[in-house]
């Protein structure tokens, strides 16, 4: 036939044994150059309509047709050949088609052979993808065996793998139970999807096994043009899945090849995954450091490691449990565990908790290099939630240990319950709530008057550290009803503590005023309880003045209504109470001005708290004061109240002026309605009692501390708050002194390159500033950043504990955090004092560096910035040093390729560094290389360089120095 023609070949036989007889194609490929890789590819021939005839053939049952298609289609009856021409000539069976110019298919030898410049093979009904062959290809439907020439495919596995040869030959399987198979020789492949690739492997020999593994020996790396690297083999593993196997090593070549005589050798990851199940998986891993020429600080280790993950979706249950051994060559060990369970049993009912544990904190410290886990808390919580009709229960708790320190502070068990508001009848409603808490501390390391016990033993003189333990039980009962618009708050509150440790109280006379000694309890304990109710009248001129009259009933001295400790004898005593008015009034006040420039108006908004109360004169009995440990003598807590308290809050806002859009024909943008805000001032309440400045004849104020906070949208994320102490003794003397003292200072902002002061910058040096846009430039800290998670949990073990990650900016352009803080304490009079000062702690280690190291991080890891628990009136005034540090994160992009990142701590007072983490990272389109260097505060650091392939990570070359240096005295 010299015209298009389009013929139908019907085989005898079952639909399926027909439809098994298909030419076949290479499972898992794909063109380079194909469209979509789904069902939307690109149509590569356009049968002709069927006659009448044809679509009775079509609909006959029990048969398979074969449809060929050409411009010219021959069909030599002796040597029963078939020769289609066309552009394209197609030959098609069920779902597989070749298109290709020419096709040949011979009946008696079985096989069919395409040339042409492009041959398209294509059998969707093996989830294969496209197979290019620019040469011929030739295929025997007998053996199931083909070749081709010029071949051009592709791999799926993760990553795209491009795969070109010369030559190729495949073999499939008729039943689909076994996998196709390719064999190319003299090809290339590569993920780089470039017309001329950046880099690609080429191997005499590859084989593929359909969705199984790609194989090629031997390989050379090429980069451009230029080999740079062979290999004896090349495995690329391309199932689907997880499987067990063994994991990637991780060394870098100063383990194979020593640079310096010093160098420790230490490898990492040397185990087996095992894949146990679709739910759950496991791995086991060693981690080793060699031993030669050991140090005090650095003696070598093994660590064994394992873990264990399971994800059950149909029980809404997943976590992980991990552990680790660390057995170092001086004899020393540590053991790590780590559990992550989430499980929901309904909607109503959910389990989750992380638990982690060192049994050895100091090794856990000395052997980190990442500073988040040098300073982090090794943190654990659990809590159980479930909803009972309205209420809402909650049983939990959570356990701290601290790096390099043997305390350990836990809160469990908590209990918790709520209700939302109960509406038991129009006018009547209840919001009862219910908690306890107990809260435990386990081997208290702080400093006191007696740190020391002395022992005389056969040697002689002995001496051993006193440690501690302290427990504090709380329940707390609130119970507030709302009555016709009247609220009444009652709450009832029940705390029991006991400190099981040494301390010297100065103990005052009960008769002789002035008059103290000194005694030393081997433990002490109080008990405490109270009750409060107040009742809220409805609130008067809403929305202007905002009145709030209120009626109360206070205790008279602002300790609990009933007392018990060793100074009462262990009997309870209660003082007294007394009723407490009180009214007010909160308003707002507002102003609005022109705006300057870009600014169109101006709104400053002050809002004024004033409050009003009066209580008449009480009286505290004397056994109640000694309950306490003070007197009558200087007490002047019973004195009448009559107290003015203030608290203001204000805001200057900027409405910005629209700027003209050209596309619409010079109307104002959406940036008009943009309001930005310039400033927010706010203060701590503080009182005025004129009661007590009559009597004293001093200052009246009543406020122990005040604080103010500030804030402006002008610098993204500015904020500074300073906290002031405003007497040097108690409020309840009349020898308090009025004399305010900054106690802290915390300043923080984030700026970027859409940040005004940036654009300030770059119009001062002549660069373009493009368009502010609100969404970028208001940023928060970043949650990876350095030193952001210092108190927060860090898994002890497993995979998560071992990755070290430096972080990267995701985006162009430059972002950077900053954080001040400043803590100090006013400095004391009289009484017995206990300087809590690391160095002078520590002096008596400064001729070993290493135990010097190990005493000044755990004196300095102290949980809070505080008195680290309360001591009882009387005691002794444990001074701290004063704290000061900036903490910073930058991360910018040096070129479009190349993006940097910094993160530190810096320590005013000690004038050092407490840690650095820098990074350097290179994107090179399908490589990625990465220079890292980090300093912990323990003195360890490290630095690394790791270049990999993104398509192959196992294919890397790396470099990890890392280096145990313990902290030294400053001279």
């Amino acid at each position: 036939m010299l015209a298009r023609a389009a013929i139908i070949a019907t085989i005898t036989g079952s639909a399926p044994e027909a439809a098994a007889q298909g030419i076949p194609a290479r499972p898992d490929m794909m063109s380079r150059d194909s469209g979509a890789r789904d069902s939307t590819r690109r149509e590569l021939v356009k049968w002709a309509e069927a006659d009448s005839l044809m679509a009775a053939l079509l609909a006959r049952q029990g048969y398979s047709a074969t449809r060929y298609q050409g411009d010219q289609v021959v069909f030599d009856t002796r040597t029963r050949t078939l020769d289609l021409s066309g552009d394209p000539a197609a030959v098609g069976r069920g779902a597989t088609l070749v298109v290709g110019d020419t096709i040949s298919y011979s009946d008696i030898t079985r096989l069919v052979v395409v040339r042409g410049d492009t041959n398209i093979l294509r059998d969707p009904s093996q989830n294969a993808e496209d197979v290019i062959s620019r040469g011929s290809l030739t295929y025997n439907l007998a053996t199931r065996r083909g070749s081709v020439s010029n071949i051009s495919t592709t791999v799926e596995s993760g990553e795209r793998w491009f795969v070109s040869g010369v030559e190729a030959a495949f073999v499939s399987d008729s039943t689909g139970r076994n996998p196709t198979t390719f064999f190319v020789r003299q090809g290339d492949f590569t993920t780089c999807d470039d017309s001329v690739p950046h880099y690609f492997f080429r191997a005499g020999k590859i084989k593929m096994i359909s969705k199984t593994l790609l194989v090629a020996r031997p390989a050379v790396l090429y980069i451009g043009e230029v080999p740079v690297l062979w290999l004896p083999f090349m495995f690329q593993d391309i199932r689907s899945g997880r499987r067990s196997g063994i994991l990637t090593p991780r060394f870098g070549v100063s383990e194979i090849f020593r640079n310096s005589p010093s160098y420790r050798r230490h490898v990492d990851n040397v185990g087996y995954y095992f894949a146990l199940s679709d739910y759950t998986d496991a791995r086991l891993w060693l981690d080793w450091r060699s031993g030669a020429r050991p140090t005090e600080g650095d003696p070598g280790w093994t660590k064994y490691n394992g873990e264990f993950q399971y994800r059950w979706l149909g029980r809404f249950m997943t976590g992980r449990f991990a552990s680790s051994h660390d057995r170092q060559k001086s004899g020393n060990s540590n053991t790590a565990l780590s559990w992550t369970h989430m499980q929901d049993f309904s909607q109503t009912r959910k389990l989750s908790f992380n638990l982690n544990y060192v049994t050895n904190t100091f090794i856990q410290r000395s052997n980190a290099f990442d500073p988040r886990q040098v300073m982090a808390t090794i943190s654990s919580q659990a809590n159980y939630a479930q909803k009972l009709g309205p209420a809402s229960l909650t049983i939990g708790g959570n356990r701290r240990q601290y790096p390099g320190r043997d305390q350990v502070d836990q809160q469990f068990p908590n209990f918790n319950l709520s209700t939302p508001t109960l509406a038991l009848a129009r006018w009547l409603e209840w919001t009862p709530s219910l908690s306890v808490v107990n809260d435990q501390n386990f081997n208290l390391d702080q400093p006191g008057t007696t740190s020391f016990r002395y022992l005389t033993t056969a040697g002689g003189l002995d001496s051993v550290q006193v440690s501690g333990d302290r427990r504090s039980t709380s329940a707390s009962f609130n119970t507030p009803v709302k009555i016709f618009g009247f609220t009444w708050n009652s709450s009832f509150r029940a705390t029991d503590a006991e400190d099981n440790y040494p301390v010297s109280v100065r103990v005052a006379s009960r008769t002789d005023s002035g008059v103290t000694s000194t005694r030393m309890f081997s433990r002490t304990y109080r008990t405490d309880v109270d009750w409060e109710t107040s009742i809220g009248l409805p609130s008067l001129l809403v929305g202007s003045w905002n009145v709030s009259p209120q009626i109360s009933f206070s205790n008279v001295d602002p300790s609990p209504y009933m007392v018990r400790s060793q100074f009462s004898g262990g009997r309870f005593v209660r003082q007294s109470k007394r009723p407490s008015y009180g009214v007010g009034v909160s308003p707002t006040f507002f102003g609005l001005f022109p705006g300057l420039g870009p600014v169109e108006r101006l709104r400053h908004s002050i809002s004024p708290r004033l409050t009003f109360s009066y209580a008449p004169k009480a009286t505290v009995s004397d056994e109640f004061l000694a309950a306490t440990n003070r007197t009558r003598f200087d007490y002047i807590g019973g004195l009448a109240q009559n107290q003015i308290q203030l608290q203001i809050s204000q805001n200057i806002e900027a409405k910005l002026r629209g700027e003209p859009d050209s596309a619409t024909s010079g109307n104002k943008s959406s940036r008009s309605d943009r309001k930005i805000k310039l400033l927010s001032l706010n203060f701590s309440p503080i009182a005025y009692d004129f009661e007590r400045a009559r009597v004293t004849g001093r200052s009246g104020f009543a406020t122990e501390r005040v604080s103010y906070d500030l804030a402006s949208d002008l610098l993204p994320g500015f904020s500074l708050t300073a906290g002031y102490s405003l007497f040097q003794g108690s409020l309840l003397s009349d020898t308090a002194v009025f004399k305010p003292f900054r106690e802290s200072l915390e300043a923080s902002f984030t700026i970027n390159q859409e940040s005004g002061i940036m654009a300030a910058f770059s119009r001062l040096f002549g660069r373009a500033v493009p368009q502010r846009n609100s969404r970028i430039e208001r940023l928060e800290a970043a949650g990876d950043d350095a030193l952001s998670q210092r108190a927060g949990s860090t898994p002890v073990a497993g995979v998560p504990a071992r990755d070290r990650v430096y972080g990267m900016t995701p985006t162009q352009g430059f972002q950077a955090n900053f954080r001040f803080s400043s803590h100090r304490q006013r400095p004391p009079v009289g009484g017995v004092i206990v300087d809590f000062d690391p160095t002078i702690n520590c002096r008596i280690f400064q001729f070993n560096p290493i135990a010097f190291s190990q005493c000044l991080v755990e004196q300095q890891t102290n949980p809070t910035n505080a008195t680290p628990f309360d001591r009882p009136i009387g005691a002794a005034f444990v001074r701290t040093p004063p704290r000061e540090n900036i903490q910073s994160q930058m991360s910018f992009n040096i070129t479009p390729t190349w993006s940097a990142s910094w993160g530190t701590n810096y320590d005013f007072q000690a004038r050092a560094f407490a840690s650095h983490t820098v990074s350097l990272q290179r994107d090179l389109h399908d490589w990625r290389s990465t220079f890292a260097f980090t300093k912990a505060p323990n003195g360890n650091f490290a630095f690394s360089f790791f270049i990999a392939l993104k398509a192959q990570p196992d294919l890397k070359f790396d470099y990890d120095k890392q280096t145990y240096r313990p902290t030294t005295p400053r001279q």
